[in-house]
């Protein structure tokens, strides 16, 4: 379904009957289906695509808004930790809400909204409800003009009032015992989306470029063997050891010229390439290649822990 505001509100309902035992928040990470009349794209667009979504039920609107704003913060740094500037922005509320709902928008070309913005504050809105166009002075701090961007949508918060609450007749007791009808937030983070976000603003000419916080392995280990037996072993020994000390490695065994490998692991994106060869052997180390930088450095067998654990 398009969301599930019809199975949390019941369930909100049953668990939580009394002032006491609200604000409380419901959450859920899971797959969506979607009968998508534009899929494109590839994951960022898609029928199917995974998504975490949170409801929060309130005593009062300032209660609401206090969490609201939390959820906001949170947020924002989820998406600094995937290595993205995302700017909270004014929408519609669209079927959910009358209210003003907040997007979590990325720039970038492969992004479907319009917004327009102030780089001299955090004024940003999306086109279809903005009153100010591009150019014009910023409605905020009236510092700079809005430009205007290309972006992804990665989030989302929605303030629904008591609409889903009232349609099924929920309530809790108040601190006087009367009956009173929530306050509802939704907040959405699209998992799926976020991966393909990442991808397209961070990715160079030669492939992907994944954060260490949600690469999927921490190191790519690169065995320039070419059949030698002393190589092999040296590269299996090192992979034993990455694992013992709980680094999740991508090893890299093939019987492959080393230029295909190096493009392999470009594309894939690893963090931090770990490359064992004749000459790393015979210095008594390991080369080590940033995937972001391209930055190569020489670390001796007794310090690779050290080194990636920094």
């Amino acid at each position: 379904g398009q969301s599930e505001e019809e199975i949390v509100t019941p369930i909100a309902q049953e668990y939580a009957a009394s002032y006491r035992d609200i604000p409380v928040a419901i959450y859920q990470i899971g797959q969506k289906y979607r009968d998508e009349l534009r899929a494109k794209s590839g994951i960022m667009r898609g029928r199917e695509f995974g998504m975490k979504d949170m409801y929060s039920f309130h005593e009062t609107q300032e209660d609401f808004d206090r969490f609201y704003e939390k959820a906001k913060e949170a947020y924002l740094k989820v998406y600094e930790r995937c290595g993205l500037v995302a700017k909270v922005t004014e929408a519609s509320g669209g079927a959910f809400s009358e209210k003003l709902s907040y997007e979590f928008m990325v720039l970038t070309d492969a992004g479907e909204d319009d917004i327009v913005y102030c780089a001299a504050c955090t004024h940003c809105a999306n086109i279809e409800v903005s009153k100010a166009k591009e150019g014009d002075a910023c409605p905020k701090c009236g510092k700079s003009t809005l430009a205007k961007a290309t972006a992804a949508e990665v989030g989302n918060v929605f303030d629904l009032g008591q609409k889903y609450p009232k349609a099924f007749g929920y309530t809790f007791k108040d601190k006087d015992g009367n009956d009173a009808t929530p306050i509802m937030g939704c907040y959405g983070i699209g998992t799926t989306r976020l991966m393909g976000t990442i991808v397209e603003v961070l990715s160079d000419e030669k492939g992907m470029v994944w954060p260490a916080s949600v690469a999927p392995f921490d190191v790519h280990l690169v065995s320039l063997a070419g059949g030698n037996a002393d190589i092999i072993a040296e590269a299996d020994k090192l992979y034993e050891l990455l694992r013992e000390h709980g680094i999740d490695v991508l090893y890299d065994d093939r019987d492959v010229r080393a230029g295909e490998k190096f493009a392999d692991s470009d594309l894939i994106g690893i963090p931090t390439r770990l490359i064992v060869s004749e000459k790393t052997i015979s210095q008594g180390g390991v080369e080590v290649v940033a995937r972001a930088s391209g930055t190569t450095t020489f670390v001796s067998d007794s310090a690779i822990i050290e080194q990636l654990a920094k």
